[in-house]
């Protein structure tokens, strides 16, 4: 398990690094299912209710809440000297269940995301994602409140491991949400986590 969440903390490295770099890749990302991507407007307005063991997590500084399945929550950061420099600050935050750990993340950057396309970020973001070899199972363009965001779902054959994440770009700040682990995670609550994401004022 502690080789999993490791990954994850790698994973969301890579991805800030392509995120911040001055020079994005440009090059399309291939998907074994990403031809015909619609724009799925995630909910917004119904509640989701919290089953008994999902808590509702909210810190102060992420501007954002969402249910985790365990009130065991671990707050990672990585060093500094780890961080690109157009990275201005990242958190993440992590539980296990059922030998999956589910983790939410957010970056500010320094740079002005907004003079770069929106596509071209999460391209990046997801490129980042692919590093070590993993294999691109799927993408899917989403939106969350009108924010542009990215589903994949990615196999990594070194780990045996699927991972499923969500990535938005929210001004200048990026989250990440990703599940997974050696076990395959119940779609009910990889669903349940994601859809309960929402962003705070």
């Amino acid at each position: 398990m502690l080789r999993t969440i490791s990954k994850f903390n790698t994973l969301l490295l890579a991805a800030l690094v392509l995120v911040s770099a001055a020079t994005f890749n440009s090059s399309k990302v291939d998907a074994r299912s990403s031809q015909n991507i619609n724009i799925t407007q995630l909910p917004t307005s119904n509640q989701v209710a919290a089953a008994p063991e999902w808590k509702i997590f909210s810190p102060d500084e992420g501007k954002f809440s969402i249910l985790m399945p365990s009130e065991e929550i671990s707050e990672m950061a990585p060093d500094k000297g780890e961080m690109h420099s157009g990275v201005k600050s990242t958190k993440m935050y992590m539980s296990i269940h059922e030998q999956n750990v589910f983790m939410v993340s957010y970056a500010d950057f320094k740079t002005d995301l907004t003079q770069v396309s929106s596509s071209k970020l999460l391209d990046s973001a997801v490129q980042g994602l692919l590093e070590d070899d993993k294999k691109l199972l799927s993408q899917q363009n989403i939106t969350l409140g009108g924010y542009p965001g990215r589903e994949i779902k990615l196999w990594d054959e070194k780990e045996g491991m699927t991972l499923t994440g969500r990535v938005f770009i929210v001004n200048q700040r990026m989250y990440m949400l990703l599940v997974g682990g050696k076990e395959n995670s119940q779609l009910s609550d990889t669903r349940k986590f994601f859809n309960s994401f929402r962003l705070m004022p």
